[in-house]
């Protein structure tokens, strides 16, 4: 598909929506959007907002000349329900696939003079689709505001792309581009993307052929193709489970390493992680935290480690502390759950405790 083509199809999208979300701009904020796009598609996003709106600006001033405490948590409210709510609304309405993780401590950090940061990440921002990534969200967006519909707008939006990925299609265009950072200003959407990490994808869609096209590999059929094994060391006095995983047998992209990773960080407590591609193999280390089942006796002590693995895989090992001693482990490919034991030794608590007992009996006699 040439590029014209692409160019058209999102100037009718985006012309159908300004017909439907024909609304005044919100004018509560002023926001500016920046978006970090990873090679796997998930989309890093902070929004930087101040307060204009003079009715509230003049409410919280007020409120935090009596009630500091009070005007700082309804700030915190107000930026939560009205930003980081609405434009998560958005998203999930318009896209199943994308799903929106916000930090642990939470989305919203509050700055000074009325302004908040809000930060989240939405995986699945870019999907797979013949051979390319595609935007799963994009158009106008709308907020909401005492039962009113607003359009969502900001003044700037700033979207870094991978330095290595092909622009197929930006749409509206952008106001600048320069190595794969684009800025749009005075607006209220999210705008369409397409890229690839594919020269002769990019090629072929350009110039309107499929010859010569390297297949583009998606992440599923990756994972189908390839060998993959992980080691498993799990060290209950630490309480970390250190794991070496390999993917092998299909050449990966940037792609397919930042994926991989991210799907260890989803499923796993991981607290450190790297990554390499070497020749046809995809290598992974890192740190995580299992869930552990804690138990003691006079005798011994027992920690029960259950690990959820992001994969089933083809093979699995498991080492100890050699102090230790595995107990037992099971596995199914996917979940493994090792049981580690330490006997007490003779001067332990529990011994003390025993002989003391015994010597009183033996009095007693």
């Amino acid at each position: 598909m040439r590029k014209a083509t692409w160019t058209l199809i999102a100037i009718m999208l985006l012309a159908s929506f300004s017909q439907v979300y024909a609304y005044e701009n919100q004018h509560l904020f002023n926001i500016d959007i920046y978006i970090t796009v990873s090679p796997s598609g998930t989309a890093f996003v902070k929004l930087s907002a101040q307060l204009k709106d003079p009715f509230y600006l003049n409410y919280f001033e007020n409120l935090s000349q009596t009630n500091p405490q009070r005007a700082e948590k309804e700030f915190h409210d107000f930026v939560y329900s009205l930003i980081y709510g609405n434009f998560k609304r958005d998203v999930e309405k318009q896209s199943k696939e994308a799903l929106i993780v916000v930090p642990e401590e939470g989305p919203v950090k509050l700055g000074k003079n009325w302004t908040a940061v809000v930060t989240f990440k939405i995986y699945n921002y870019l999907m797979e689709k013949n051979q390319t990534l595609q935007s799963s969200v994009y158009g106008p967006m709308q907020f909401l505001f005492k039962n009113r519909v607003f359009e969502y707008s900001w003044r700037k939006l700033t979207m870094i792309l991978p330095k290595d990925a092909y622009l197929i299609n930006l749409a509206p265009k952008p106001k600048e581009l320069i190595e794969n950072v684009a800025s749009w200003e005075n607006g209220y959407y999210l705008p369409i993307v397409v890229i690839t990490f594919d020269s002769s994808v990019y090629e072929a869609i350009m110039n309107k052929t499929a010859e010569n096209t390297t297949k583009f590999v998606p992440f599923d059929e990756f994972l189908a193709k390839t060998a993959k094994s992980i080691q498993i060391y799990y060290d209950p006095l630490s309480g970390l489970v250190q794991f070496n995983a390999t993917f092998e047998g299909v050449n990966a992209t940037s792609y397919h390493e930042t994926k991989i990773k991210e799907e260890f960080n989803k499923t796993m407590n991981v607290q450190e992680i790297n990554s390499k591609i070497e020749d046809s193999k995809v290598l992974v280390w890192g740190k995580a935290k299992p869930k552990v089942d804690y138990k003691e006796s006079l005798t011994k002590k027992t920690w029960t480690a259950n690990i959820t693995l992001p994969f089933r895989f083809d093979k699995i090992s498991v080492k100890s502390p050699t102090t230790l001693e595995i107990k037992s482990q099971k596995m199914d490919g996917k979940n493994v759950t090792i049981v580690v034991e330490q006997k007490k030794g003779i001067c332990g608590p529990g011994a003390i405790l025993l002989i003391a007992i015994l010597s009183l009996l033996a009095r007693r006699r």
